[in-house]
């Protein structure tokens, strides 16, 4: 099944994943530079005249990206030892999306532990990220947890609960790992960590591929 919407690309819904052998230094810092972007639109108090000619050269960028594309969007590569997926909106060094997730550690006893921080452009309530972004956090660190543990799967069910406001612009540490499997399914817990204290825990039920 395609996209056949004026302005979008046809996409293929399966396929293997093209793999590169590293990340272009390039894309990560045209990724960096369209997150500084995103943050100074956010705290942006120019004028409209401003504003609009911010918009031209935005537009004049986007036609430059566009003269070469892919037919997917997702890439896989290798980061520290680990396959990480280029453009994945939470860990995806060249997704502006993504704040991104980084630094997975594996411990002796299979906990993941990750950290990311996120601007003002993810915030919720004042100071705070969006819970949203909490959950989409969580839900990656659990699958990645599973994953290492050797039974890659995909999240059919997330409980999250919110233990205080998750800080933007402090670093956070996100602990993941795997804790049973029932025949497909597989069960993982997570938390999210700043400043020393748990902001948020997540329990999971994934189901294996």
């Amino acid at each position: 099944m395609t996209d056949e919407r004026p302005g979008t690309t046809s996409l293929p819904t399966a396929g293997p994943v093209p793999v590169i052998p590293e990340i272009p230094a390039e894309t990560t810092l045209l990724a960096g530079r369209i997150r500084e972007l995103v943050e100074a639109s956010v705290f942006t108090d120019t004028d409209g005249a401003d504003l609009r000619e911010a918009a031209e050269h935005v537009a004049a960028a986007t036609a430059l990206l566009r003269e070469r594309t892919r037919d997917r969007p997702l890439l896989l590569s290798h980061v520290d030892g680990h396959q990480v997926s280029v453009h994945n909106p939470v860990e995806g060094p060249g997704n502006p999306l993504a704040p991104p997730m980084v630094g997975v550690e594996i411990d002796d006893s299979g906990t993941t532990t990750s950290t990311a921080l996120l601007t003002a452009a993810y915030e919720g309530p004042p100071g705070r990220v969006h819970g949203g972004w909490v959950a989409s956090l969580l839900d990656h660190a659990v699958g990645r947890a599973v994953a290492v543990a050797g039974h890659p799967a995909m999240t059919v069910s997330l409980t999250v609960d919110y233990r205080r406001g998750t800080p933007h612009g402090v670093p956070l540490t996100v602990h993941a790992r795997f804790t049973g499997k029932e025949g497909r399914k597989v069960f993982a817990r997570g938390e999210i960590v700043a400043d020393g204290e748990v902001t948020a825990e997540a329990t999971a039920i994934l189901v294996t591929y």
